[in-house]
């Protein structure tokens, strides 16, 4: 595993350096270079980093992947909450391989799953894997960068999940805009999985990810009330469900 884990870092950053001269980058052009080619970037990168091949390195399998969305986040909505897909628009925002609309189509009945990326290859996968399953029960859309007002427009949205992406931002603008829309979309229910702002303090393997803490998620989530959050994961991880304010 570590081998893999290894190769897979190899691998990003070699995508990285293919948008830039690497012979003279500093840490600055790599990160300037990356926000202005992240379609570019998650078109190429390795796909298990990009959870569009969930059999390969930490991913660990679809069947595992399922579990551990489980266990950290949806059956607690479930219980405390009932069932918030039933019968509902979801959008996702940052799909991988498409495995979470899946999910939710088959076994919590939700109408309809939007899934927005930045990636083609994403989004191709995606569509593949639902419509074997789900046909006409899907929608695709591809944004060019951050998330907007006219991306959400032609939805009546129910829930928006966005797991495992925020820490991909390039910047803290992108992610305060990302955040304005949301708060602006009065869509009833949120799920937002970030890594909080100690995590590098914990040894983790996030010296560039853009880390996030619930006091910057309230403040730019105003028309919002934080309702859940997860205990913090070794990794930094915490799940935060939100709740339109009436």
């Amino acid at each position: 595993m570590r081998v893999h884990k290894s190769l897979q870092l190899i691998s990003t950053w070699c995508t990285l350096a293919a948008l830039v001269d690497a012979s003279k980058a500093t840490m600055k052009d790599y990160l300037q270079a990356y926000e202005k080619n992240l379609s570019g970037f998650w078109n190429s990168v390795d796909k298990a980093y990009a959870h569009v091949s969930y059999n390969a390195g930490h991913l660990r399998g679809e069947a595992r992947l399922i579990k551990n969305w489980e266990a950290h986040w949806l059956n607690h909505s479930q219980e405390q909450y009932g069932n918030l897909f039933e019968n509902a628009t979801v959008m996702e925002y940052g799909i991988g391989g498409g495995l979470l609309g899946k999910h939710l189509l088959e076994k919590y009945n939700a109408r309809h799953y939007i899934g927005v990326d930045i990636a083609e290859r994403q989004l191709k996968a995606a569509a593949e894997r639902l419509g074997a399953c789900c046909r006409h029960k899907y929608s695709m859309v591809q944004v060019n960068g951050s998330l907007n007002q006219a991306d959400l427009k032609p939805f009546r949205i129910d829930v928006f999940v966005s797991q495992a992406v925020m820490q991909h931002f390039p910047s803290a603008s992108y992610t305060r805009n990302f955040l304005g829309v949301l708060s602006q979309s009065r869509i009833p229910y949120l799920m937002l999985q970030v890594r909080e702002g100690d995590a590098r303090k914990q040894g983790t393997s996030v010296t560039f990810a853009q880390l996030v803490s619930r006091e910057m998620l309230e403040k730019h989530l105003p028309n919002y009330q934080m309702i859940w959050q997860s205990p913090r994961g070794r990794k930094g991880y915490v799940f935060y469900w939100w709740h339109l304010r009436h």
